[in-house]
């Protein structure tokens, strides 16, 4: 089992407690399991208490034995009741009554934070201090990048499979599982963790033909029909049918760390608008590498991706066919699929080295399904670095 080494932990430690000391806040209290597992290594129930100077405080409710065994953090308590919350903080910060105290609230329920605020620390102040988590989390280093190439390793691996498994009948359900399959066993962990509320996503998008074109509640390009209403995307029990546009679009998860990536494949000849699409999304990414790297801001990629696609007359179709569009044509993505930065309208996000974005221009045509290709970029110090450089033509099996 991979574990994050104790030289990491101190590392991000030590950028975090500079920038909370920066913003004048005392302490911060760490609660979800994204940021609990970036900071300490492991995923338990507890409170991770991180002052502006001085050593962290791991207050954990279960499992105590799994976070001593997983993560370098010292001290770790046994936390049984939330009263102890407030005398921990107050001594990790060697202060009786610190007066600025910060929370993960684009992530903390309401009840929770009244909780907090209105039981545990009712003579304090709460900040949100998730921005500054996130500006930490945006930078890899190159541990991280290493876990993020293994996990491209398996997004490879599986549209390496594609070929062999894509037939004529087969649904796209079938389909999925069995490329779930691979990813399982090469060490995909099945789970996409995401930031955002009520985005939910597993494996990815496996979608054919008009499918591929069915919108979703996901803040995604594609969506899919799904097979409930209950979690209403992704992969059908359509059948493929020959001259279809079959998407795969997989996100691995693998120790914690993702992979993005999207290749278009056909049994036989595609549909002539969706081949143009493909060619079009082909030369985005190719013109992606000449423009990105180190200074470059993300809103400025944004509008010339997006003059891109109304020069070859594809705005139309571009990022969806419907009201209200995909608002965003690349994301950072890390041990979350929705990390800093966002290659979106108007952010204000700049480009440096240590940066890990997906790229994923789409044209969806109702009707007829989706032409898309996705990379993971890394910003290196001279321009950006694909993640996943297999080969970036539509595959005609």
């Amino acid at each position: 089992m991979q574990q994050v080494p104790a030289s990491e932990i101190a590392n991000r430690l030590a950028i975090f407690q500079a920038l909370l000391s920066k913003n004048s806040v005392a302490a911060a209290v760490i609660r979800q399991n994204a940021d609990l597992f970036y900071f300490t290594g492991t995923v338990q129930d507890g409170h991770l208490i991180i002052p502006a100077s001085g050593n962290p405080v791991f207050l954990v409710r279960r499992s105590l034995e799994r976070a001593l065994a997983d993560s370098p953090i010292r001290p770790i308590h046994a936390m049984k009741s939330l009263s102890e919350l407030r005398q921990a903080l107050f001594d990790a910060c060697g202060s009786n009554e610190p007066e600025l105290i910060g929370f993960e609230l684009d992530v903390i329920p309401a009840n929770l934070f009244f909780l907090y605020d209105e039981k545990v620390f009712p003579r304090q102040r709460i900040t949100d201090i998730s921005t500054l988590i996130r500006q930490v989390r945006m930078i890899k280093s190159p541990w991280e990048i290493e876990m993020l190439r293994e996990a491209a390793k398996v997004s490879i691996l599986v549209h390496e499979s594609v070929p062999c498994l894509l037939k004529r009948g087969k649904s796209e359900l079938a389909l999925m599982a069995e490329l779930e399959e691979i990813a399982r066993k090469a060490g995909n962990t099945g789970f996409v963790r995401t930031r955002s509320f009520n985005i939910e996503m597993s494996f990815g998008h496996i979608l054919s033909g008009p499918s591929a074109a069915v919108p979703s509640y996901t803040d995604t390009p594609t969506g899919g029909p799904g097979l409930t209403p209950s979690f209403g995307q992704g992969a059908g029990e359509r059948e493929i049918h020959e001259g279809e546009v079959v998407s795969v679009d997989v996100a691995i998860c693998k120790d914690g760390y993702l992979n993005d990536m999207t290749r278009n494949y056909c049994i036989g000849p595609p549909p002539q608008n969706l081949a143009k699409a493909y060619e079009f999304v082909k030369t985005a990414h190719q013109r992606l590498r000449e423009i990105a790297g180190p200074g470059s801001v993300a809103g400025d990629i944004y509008r010339q991706v997006w003059g891109w696609a109304e020069e070859a007359g594809w705005g139309k179709w571009f990022m969806g066919h419907a009201d209200p569009r995909i608002t965003f044509v690349g994301h950072g993505l890390g041990i979350e699929i929705d990390e800093f930065p966002f290659i979106a309208e108007g952010q204000k996000f700049v480009l440096s080295e240590g940066i890990i974005f997906a790229f994923e221009p789409k044209v969806i045509i109702p009707g007829e399904g989706s032409a898309g290709l996705e990379n993971t970029y890394l910003v290196t110090s001279t321009g950006i670095e694909s993640l996943t450089p297999t080969s970036e033509e539509m595959v005609i099996v």
